[in-house]
C-alpha cells in the first residue's frame, strides 16, 4: 500500500506527530484541518477536498461526531473518531472521569493554538471566566510530552480564564494502539482482505496492559480492561464477571443480563466459551487459580469475532496478571490507608486540607476545608460537619489578605510556610503548612498553649529573680546604714533627753530611719529574703480580728463583709505576714472606691488541679485555702492587670504610693508556697485570690520569757567600722561590756587573750574567712561561748554561706536596741538556738 496520509484536527496534530516521530507507522505523514472547538463541524464535502479521494485516515473528536457512514466515493476514507479529541489519547473511562470531577480537557495541540480558539468563540478575558467558571472546576492537560511548551501555555491559559490547572500524564501507547488498527482496516480496504487487520494490535495491547497492571485498584485496572477492550473489538457491550462472587463490571450497554452471563461462566470447559448465538464471547482469566471471566459482544464487525476471540484468548494471562496485581495492591494500599487513617484520627496534632478558591481576577480568595481529624477539631472546638465545606474567611474573618496570599503562593508553588506563634481561639499553636497537590493546602497546628505559658511563667521568674536580687543587694547595703542611723540616734536621745529642741530632732530622725527600714523590709518581702516566723494559724480567725484592724484603710464609707467557709483549712504562715497581705490588699481596695463602697473578705478550701495551674506562675497541684478579697470599685484594664505585681507600679499619683505594697504582697505568698490571683473589670471591681497551702497539723505556741540583767561582755566581729563602733555604743548603754574585731584573726586573738567574753556578735560576711569559719576557729577554742549571727543580707544567701537561720541565733539588719538586747538576753539564758 502506498505511503498512508493522516489526516487530524489542530488539537491533534502535535501527538500524532509524535506518534509518526516514533516509525510505529512506517512512512505515514500527517496534516492538520482546522475543525470543532469553535467553529462549523467538519462535513463529507470538506474531506472530499482534503483528501481527493486517496487512501486516508482522518482522526478527531467532536468535530467530526455528525458523520456517519462515508459516501461511496469516500469509502476508502477510514474515520477515527471519538466525542472529544482527548479521549483518542486517554481512553473513554479516564475521559469520563476526569471530566465528571470537574476538568476540562485539553491536549498539547489545543494549548498552542488557545488563543485562535477563544477568539473564535468571541470570548474575551471576562466572558471567558465567566464562561469557565460555570462549566468546569479546572483546566486539565492530559500531557503526553508531545510539546514543551505544553505548561507554560496551560498556566497562560489558566490565568486567562481564572481557573486552576492541573497536569494529568499519559501515554501514547493507546494513540497508536487506534491508529494502527484504523491503518490495518484501511490496508483490508485496498486489498480486499477482511483478515488483513493490524498485524501488531496483539504486540501493543500486550504493552498497554503491562502499563495498566501497574494502576492502583481492581475497579480502575478492570473499568481500563473493559473500556480498551470495546474501543478495539468495536464492541457494544464488555463485561468482568468477578471468580469471587462479585458484582460485575460493566461497560457500554448491558445487553445481557448479569444471571445469564453467570450462568454461561458455569458452562465454560476450557478458556474460552462462544455464545450460541454467535453474539459475544466468554474468555477465562486465570492466575495462581481463577480470577474471572471477560465477556465481549455485539461487535460492530461481527466478522472478526473469531480474530477478536483469539486476541482476547492470547491476553488472557495477562489481564488475569493486570487484575491479580491490582487486588494485591489494593489491599496492601487499604492497609496502608488504614495505618494512615488511624494515625490521622489519633496524631495529636491538629491536621486539615484545604482548597484553593479563586478569585474572578485568578487570585486567591479563600480555602475551603476539605477535611479534618479529631484533633483539628478540638483545638477549634468545631465538629467535622462544621468545618468541612466552610472557608478560611467564614471561621476566621480577621484572616490577613498577606497571609491569604501567601497561602495561595504556597498552593501554586509548594514553598512550605511556618508561623512560630499564632494566636486563634484563645489559644497559641505553631503551624506547618505544606502542598499536597497543586491547588491544595495541608495545615498541621501544635497546641503551644502551655509551653507558652510555661515560657512567660519563666520570664516572670526570671524577672522576679532578677529584681529580687537587686532589691536583696539593696536593701543589705542600705540595713549597714540604717542600723548606723537608728543606733546613734536613739543614743544621742539618751544622752539629750532633756533638750526638748534636739530630743524632737532625734525623734524625727529615728522616725525616718524606722520608715525607711520598713520600705527596705517590703523590698525583702518582694524578694522572698525576709526573716519569718511561720505559725500553724486558723485564717477564719485570724480574719475576725484583722478585719477590724484594716478597716481604717479601707476608708470612710466602704462596708466590710466577711463570708468565711466552714472548717477552713489550717495553713502555716507567719502572722504578720498574714497582717500585712490583708492590709495591703485592703489599703488597695480603699483607694480604688475614694467614694465608699462594698469590700469581702471570703474563705474557701479549694483545691488547684492542672488547669489552674497551667493558667498561674506559682501554682503547683494541691489543696489551699483561698481569702478572696473583692471591692467594688473602678477596676482595671487587662495591662494594669499584667503589672499589678510589679514592684514599684503603681497607679495612684505621686507621692501617694511606694508601689511595693502588692509587690510584697506577691513576694509573702510565694514565700509561704502560695500564690496570688487578680480579676477586674473596668467599672466592676476588682478581687484578689489569695491562695496558701493547706497544712496538717498544728505547731505548739513559743511562750514568751521574761527578760534577764544585762551583764556580760560581747565580742562584735564587724568588717564595717561605722557599724561596728555603732553596736559597741548600744551594748554599753545596755550595760554589756564590748569589744571590736573586724575579721576573724582579730576575733580569735581577742579570744585567746580575753578569758571573760560570754558571747559573740558576729556579721555572717566577713573579709577573708566568713563569719562561719571565724565561728567554728572560735569555738574550737571556746567550745561555751553564745553565738549570735547578724546580717543585711537574705536567708537564702546566708545558706550559701553555711548559716541557717532557722538552726542558729540570728537578728536580721537593721536592728534597734531592744531587739538586740532581747536577741542578747535569749542565747545568754539558752531559750533559743545556739
Amino acid at each position: 500500500m502506498a505511503t498512508v496520509r493522516i489526516y487530524c484536527c489542530e488539537a491533534l496534530g502535535e501527538d500524532v506527530k509524535s506518534v509518526l516521530a516514533g516509525g510505529c507507522l512506517g512512512a505515514a505523514e500527517c496534516t492538520t484541518f482546522a475543525g470543532g472547538c469553535g467553529r462549523p463541524p467538519v462535513s463529507w464535502d470538506d474531506l472530499r477536498r482534503l483528501c481527493g479521494g486517496s487512501p486516508a485516515i482522518v482522526a478527531g473528536g467532536e468535530c467530526l461526531g455528525h458523520l456517519g457512514e462515508p459516501p461511496d466515493d469516500l469509502r476508502r476514507v477510514q474515520l477515527l473518531k471519538r466525542r472529544h479529541c482527548a479521549a483518542l489519547i486517554c481512553g473513554d473511562y479516564t475521559f469520563e472521569r476526569l471530566t465528571a470531577a470537574g476538568g476540562y480537557l485539553v491536549t498539547p495541540g489545543w494549548l498552542s493554538r488557545w488563543r485562535s480558539f477563544v477568539d473564535g468563540w468571541g470570548f474575551d478575558q471576562s466572558t471567558g471566566a465567566d464562561f469557565f467558571a460555570e462549566s468546569c472546576a479546572r483546566i486539565t492537560l492530559v500531557d503526553t510530552g508531545s510539546s514543551p511548551e505544553s505548561r507554560s501555555a496551560l498556566e497562560e491559559f489558566g490565568a486567562f480564564v481564572q481557573r486552576p490547572v492541573e497536569t494529568v500524564p499519559v501515554g501514547l501507547e493507546l494513540l497508536t494502539l487506534q491508529l494502527q488498527r484504523a491503518q490495518g482496516e484501511l490496508a483490508g480496504k485496498e486489498e480486499g482482505e477482511e483478515d488483513a487487520a493490524a498485524a501488531s494490535d496483539y504486540a501493543l495491547l500486550l504493552d498497554l496492559l503491562s502499563r495498566i497492571s501497574s494502576s492502583s485498584g481492581e475497579q480502575h485496572v478492570v473499568e481500563e480492561l473493559l473500556s480498551l477492550f470495546a474501543m478495539l473489538f468495536g464492541a457494544r457491550e464488555t463485561a468482568f464477571i468477578p471468580g469471587n462472587g462479585a458484582p460485575l463490571y460493566r461497560h457500554g450497554e448491558a445487553v445481557t443480563e448479569d444471571r445469564v452471563l453467570r450462568r454461561l461462566t458455569a458452562e465454560v470447559q476450557g478458556k474460552f466459551e462462544v455464545a450460541s448465538d454467535g453474539a459475544g464471547f466468554l474468555v477465562r482469566l486465570s492466575h495462581n487459580g481463577l480470577v474471572g471471566w471477560l465477556w465481549a459482544a455485539h461487535f460492530a464487525l461481527p466478522q472478526y469475532l473469531e480474530r477478536y476471540l483469539n486476541l482476547a484468548v492470547s491476553a488472557a494471562n495477562v489481564c488475569a496478571m493486570a487484575i491479580a496485581s491490582a487486588r494485591t495492591v489494593y489491599r496492601s494500599l487499604k492497609e496502608s490507608e488504614d495505618r494512615y487513617r488511624l494515625l490521622f484520627e489519633n496524631m495529636g496534632n491538629g491536621f486539615a486540607l484545604l482548597k484553593m478558591l479563586l478569585g474572578p481576577m485568578g487570585t486567591p480568595a479563600d480555602f475551603s476545608f476539605v477535611e479534618v481529624n479529631p484533633a483539628f477539631e478540638a483545638f477549634t472546638g468545631r465538629s467535622e460537619e462544621d468545618l468541612v465545606g466552610r472557608t478560611m474567611l467564614e471561621l476566621l474573618p480577621d484572616f490577613e489578605s498577606s497571609q491569604l496570599e501567601s497561602l495561595g503562593q504556597l498552593a501554586r508553588e509548594g514553598t512550605p510556610l511556618a508561623l512560630e506563634r499564632y494566636f486563634f481561639n484563645g489559644k497559641w499553636c505553631q503551624v506547618w503548612l505544606f502542598r499536597p497537590r497543586p491547588g491544595y493546602c495541608g495545615m498541621i497546628i501544635n497546641d503551644i498553649t502551655k509551653q507558652k505559658l510555661l515560657e512567660d511563667k519563666l520570664r516572670q521568674a526570671i524577672k522576679m529573680e532578677s529584681v529580687g536580687r537587686l532589691a536583696g543587694g539593696v536593701a543589705h547595703e542600705f540595713n549597714n546604714m540604717l542600723s548606723v542611723i537608728i543606733g546613734y540616734a536613739e543614743m544621742l536621745g539618751m544622752e539629750y533627753h532633756g533638750h526638748r529642741r534636739i530630743a524632737d530632732n532625734l525623734h524625727a530622725i529615728c522616725k525616718a530611719a524606722q520608715r525607711s527600714r520598713d520600705l527596705t523590709a517590703q523590698l525583702l518581702c518582694f524578694s522572698r529574703q525576709q526573716l519569718i516566723s511561720p505559725k500553724t494559724i486558723d485564717v477564719n480567725e485570724a480574719l475576725g480580728e484583722l478585719a477590724r484592724k484594716v478597716s481604717s484603710l479601707a476608708g470612710r464609707g466602704t462596708r466590710i463583709s466577711l463570708k468565711l467557709c466552714r472548717e477552713s483549712w489550717p495553713v502555716r504562715i507567719d502572722p504578720a505576714q498574714l497582717e500585712e497581705i490583708i492590709g495591703n490588699i485592703v489599703s488597695n481596695a480603699g483607694a480604688a472606691m475614694p467614694g465608699g463602697g462594698e469590700l469581702v473578705i471570703g474563705t474557701n478550701n479549694v483545691t488547684a488541679g492542672e488547669e489552674v495551674c497551667s493558667a498561674n506562675i506559682d501554682a503547683v497541684p494541691g489543696e489551699y485555702l483561698e481569702i478572696a478579697i473583692s471591692d467594688t470599685g473602678h477596676g482595671m484594664d487587662p495591662e494594669t492587670c499584667r503589672r499589678v505585681f510589679d514592684p514599684f507600679f503603681t497607679t495612684r499619683e505621686v507621692g501617694q504610693g511606694s508601689g511595693l505594697g502588692l509587690a510584697s504582697v506577691y513576694g509573702m505568698v510565694t514565700q509561704n508556697g502560695g500564690f496570688v490571683t487578680v480579676e477586674s473589670e473596668r467599672g466592676v471591681g476588682t478581687t484578689f485570690r489569695v491562695c496558701l497551702p493547706r497544712c496538717q497539723g498544728r505547731a505548739p505556741e513559743v511562750k514568751a520569757i521574761p527578760a534577764g540583767l544585762a551583764t556580760g561582755t560581747v565580742l562584735v566581729v564587724e568588717d564595717d567600722e561605722i557599724v561596728g563602733r555603732m553596736t559597741l555604743k548600744m551594748l554599753e548603754h545596755m550595760g554589756y561590756r564590748g569589744l571590736l574585731a573586724e575579721n576573724s584573726t582579730q576575733a580569735l586573738e581577742l579570744c585567746r587573750a580575753e578569758h571573760s567574753i560570754d558571747l559573740v556578735l558576729s556579721d555572717v560576711m566577713l573579709p577573708g574567712a566568713s563569719g562561719r569559719d571565724a565561728v567554728e576557729t572560735i569555738l574550737a577554742l571556746r567550745p561555751d561561748l553564745k553565738i549570735i549571727y547578724m546580717s543585711g543580707y537574705a536567708p537564702e544567701t546566708l545558706r550559701d554561706k553555711g548559716v541557717d537561720h532557722r538552726q542558729v541565733n540570728f537578728i536580721q539588719k537593721p536592728f534597734d536596741m531592744a531587739d538586740l538586747g532581747e536577741k542578747i538576753r535569749l542565747a545568754l539564758t539558752g531559750t533559743c538556738a545556739g
